[in-house]
């Protein structure tokens, strides 16, 4: 079976490291894209995470996509670097852009189906605030309940 989650995309992204120290960087060229295109995925994903408050603990393991990014940088040259993660990034871009067209035609051509990801969506939202609200009185040292302060 393979390893799921972080244990996985860390495997590969140490993988991706090996090949850049074993091959030449004119082969490599050729899989640039293949290679940015899931460290960028992570990356994007940790900064969406850090901007929600959803991010876990400082993980020693969480600056290898940044490092991987580097080593391939520094391997492969600025340039044909930069070129390869400016496709990266205009294909996120536009894979993004038909998510939300497809969100949009559903609501068009199948309103049901769109009301209930609407009410689903606003029943995520409810217990995220109340998993937060309730985050922020254990940290101040609070309970669950008001206290009845009628003196």
């Amino acid at each position: 079976a393979k390893p799921r989650g972080k244990l996985r995309r860390e495997s590969v992204f140490k993988c991706f490291a090996a090949l850049c120290t074993s091959c030449s960087p004119a082969d490599l060229v050729r899989y640039l894209q293949l290679m940015i295109d899931p460290i960028d995925r992570d990356v994007r994903d940790k900064a969406g995470k850090a901007r929600r408050g959803d991010f876990e603990d400082n993980d020693p393991r969480d600056a290898l996509p940044k490092e991987v990014l580097q080593i391939l940088e520094d391997t492969c040259g600025t340039d044909n670097y930069v070129k390869a993660y400016a496709k990266v990034s205009k294909n996120a871009r536009q894979k993004k852009e038909k998510r939300k067209q497809d969100i949009a035609s559903e609501a068009i051509h199948d309103p049901a189906a769109f009301a209930q990801r609407k009410v689903s969506r606003g029943k995520h939202e409810q217990e995220r605030k109340k998993r937060r609200m309730d985050e922020n009185r254990s940290s101040r040292g609070g309970g669950r309940f008001k206290k009845n302060r009628n003196y």
